[in-house]
């Protein structure tokens, strides 16, 4: 195995990326700049690799500094990394997929205005994303978790200024302006919520240290270890970590901001939504597992939130317009079943979902945004269609991601949905059938999105002003080929025992997190996964009749689903309004108060401006006032002693 300080390369690599790129642009002309970005993330994942290949059953832990030593209690907040199976593995996703976007990102940032400030940002994303996985304690894990905050409000708002807001033509400089103020909307969305999502992770890091005296996760779980009763303060704990892990991965109800998140360039959603910031909740929660089995209503709740979430983010899907909405709440869902996973103890199905989902949503992510490239920064999937015919590449690709994602044998979600759907079933039958009814919607609205974009007759040309759209270049084929093969290989990781296999992926994974152990029937098993499928072709076969019969372009539920089942009006309601009503009547309080203010501060400057008349500047007129004043003190004490004498 090779020496422990090695791990320290994976945050440092992308972290050097990053400094050089904004202290130092100047010295990376043109595209050198990405490639060098891209690089070191492409270092960063061969480090990775060769740590996950070196891994034994002992984890890897080294302390780089002790911070906050506290001799009086015997205890101390160290800085260090830790890597286990499941830390490895994240690893992998986050610099395996990672590097893929950076390469994508070469090719579609090309003409951007900032383009090596982009890729600064990018890797200063990956570096906090390993920080936050590899940290051995939850301090150094929530500065990961807030540098990953950061870096999400810096690319969701990259185009704060809007694109065309340069240009002669006033429309398009209209356009690119209102652009640029929903994309900094946006930006400030995302940071603003996830701060309500962070509250709630330091108030479960303060209790966990009044309960056990530490932070360091693997010396918390020797101290938890043997207790089997659960306390009303673990409960506490768990729920407040839960807050925190809801905020970040955009579950209910702090998950209006992920959709508003596709503001950003395209690379970004795909970063956001496959391998960093919104699989931090999960990572949360399967890393704080030993807490969880001690705080069965807490993970009671973590399953409810996401088998509710996995509902909203389907129900919201089906009728949305925008290529990456579709697909963003797509991930609000998908997400929704990592968190029901975790919830039931099912941490291995929960992590292998989220394994899958990295390559097929990274990959349906990375196809849009080829679409919208060829099509002019297009993405109204109405003035699309057809496009089968004049990208056949990214066409293919695409299929595969929403076979993936619609749990069609052969592909990663198949194997990694019905794992969840079987652990619901097992302790949790209404979480089950909400979580059957998700895959049919799943397939519903994906089948929408592929024959809305790629069946029928092209529908653009009149609107995009592009009569005949380009195939991607072979920068961005790459990173797509790849990501294809991956949602479609990457299941057979994890075949169940019923179907032949014997569940690699749980094996692997059950040396850092536990197992669960199904009790299920093999016809049973047989059974849960013939109907997971037959929701799968149902939805696709629902999509493809309603694409026959022209109906695809206002969806189920209408306005319901297009406005997102109006919860960002709800918010405005119960608290935009009162809000602002609150800061309207605050600021007549501060009118009226600066009015008294400036009407006192009138009337004292007319007498003041008196005094202002004996600054003359002459020296012979202050002479002649200090000759009256002394003469005028003389008099005074004159007539006083005239007065006492008589």
């Amino acid at each position: 195995m090779l020496s422990v300080p090695l791990l320290y390369l994976l945050p440092l690599l992308p972290l050097i990326g990053f400094a050089l790129l904004m202290v130092l642009p100047r010295l990376f002309p043109g595209k050198t700049g990405g490639w060098l970005a891209t690089g070191l993330i492409g270092a960063a994942f061969v480090v990775a690799v060769i740590r996950y290949l070196g891994q034994t059953d002992v984890p890897a832990q080294e302390t780089l500094w002790t911070w906050l030593p506290n001799m009086a209690l015997n205890a101390n907040l160290s800085v260090g990394f830790y890597l286990d199976q499941l830390s490895a593995l994240m690893a992998l996703i986050i610099t395996g997929i990672g590097f893929l976007i950076h390469l994508y990102s070469i090719s579609y940032m090309a003409h951007d205005a900032r383009f090596t400030r982009f890729f600064a940002f990018l890797n200063f994303f990956v570096a906090m994303m390993l920080i936050l996985v590899l940290a051995d304690s939850y301090p150094l894990m929530f500065v990961g978790w807030e540098g990953v905050g950061m870096a999400s409000y810096l690319l969701i708002g990259f185009w704060f200024s809007g694109r065309g807001s340069e240009s002669s033509d006033k429309d398009i400089r209209a356009a690119g302006e209102q652009e640029g103020v929903n994309n900094s909307n946006a930006a400030r969305k995302a940071f603003i919520m996830n701060r309500i999502g962070d509250l709630g992770f330091m108030l479960g890091m303060f209790l966990l240290y009044k309960l056990y005296g530490t932070l360091s996760i693997p010396e918390l779980a020797t101290r938890v270890e043997g207790v089997s009763v659960a306390t009303a303060g673990v409960e506490l704990a768990c729920l407040f970590l839960l807050v925190g892990a809801i905020g970040k991965s955009g579950q209910l109800p702090l998950t209006t901001w992920l959709p508003d998140a596709m503001a950003g360039p395209t690379p970004v959603s795909a970063l956001i939504h496959a391998a960093t910031m919104v699989t931090a909740g999960v990572y949360l929660i399967t890393r704080s597992h030993f807490l969880y089995e001690l705080a069965p209503n807490a993970s009671l709740w973590v399953a409810w939130v996401g088998g509710l979430t996995a509902l909203y983010g389907a129900l919201a899907a089906l009728n949305q317009h925008d290529i990456k909405k579709i697909l963003a709440f797509s991930t609000v869902s998908q997400l929704g079943y990592m968190f029901l996973a975790v919830g039931l103890g099912a941490y291995s199905a929960g992590v292998f979902h989220l394994l899958s989902h990295a390559f097929f949503k990274a990959l349906l992510f990375l196809a849009a945004g080829a679409v919208i490239h060829a099509l002019h920064d297009e993405q109204d999937v109405r003035r699309m269609g057809g496009l089968r015919r004049f990208m056949p590449f990214t066409h293919l690709v695409s299929i595969a991601g929403v076979l993936a994602i619609s749990g069609i044998p052969i592909w990663s979600g198949f194997f990694s949905k019905d794992a969840i759907l079987a652990a619901a079933f097992e302790s949790q039958p209404v979480l089950y059938a909400i979580g059957l009814i998700v895959a049919l919607l799943t397939a519903f609205y994906m089948g929408r999105w592929y024959f809305l974009v790629w069946r029928g007759e092209y529908r653009g040309a009149a609107a995009t002003g592009v009569a005949h759209p380009h195939e991607a270049d072979t920068i961005t084929k790459i990173p797509l080929g790849i990501l294809a093969a991956g949602a479609t290989l990457i299941g057979f990781l994890n075949i169940p025992t019923f179907l032949g296999g014997g569940h690699a992926f749980d094996s692997y994974l059950g040396r850092a997190i536990p197992q669960e152990a199904h009790e299920i029937a093999v016809s049973t098993e047989w059974l849960l996964t013939v109907l997971a499928v037959a929701a799968g072709v149902a939805g696709l076969l629902w999509a493809f009749a309603q694409h026959r019969a022209r109906s695809l372009d206002n969806g189920p539920l209408g306005q319901f689903s297009a406005s997102a089942l109006y919860l960002d009006n709800v918010y405005d309601g119960v608290v935009g309004a009162p809000s602002r009503a609150i800061a309207g009547a605050l600021d007549t309080v501060d009118r009226g108060t600066d009015g008294l203010i400036g009407s006192v501060s009138r009337n004292t400057a007319a007498p003041g401006g008196l005094f202002t008349l004996w600054q003359s500047g002459f020296v012979r007129a202050y002479a002649v006032s200090m000759l009256l004043g002394t003469a005028a003190i003389i008099g005074y004490w004159a007539l006083k002693m005239i007065g006492s004498g008589a």
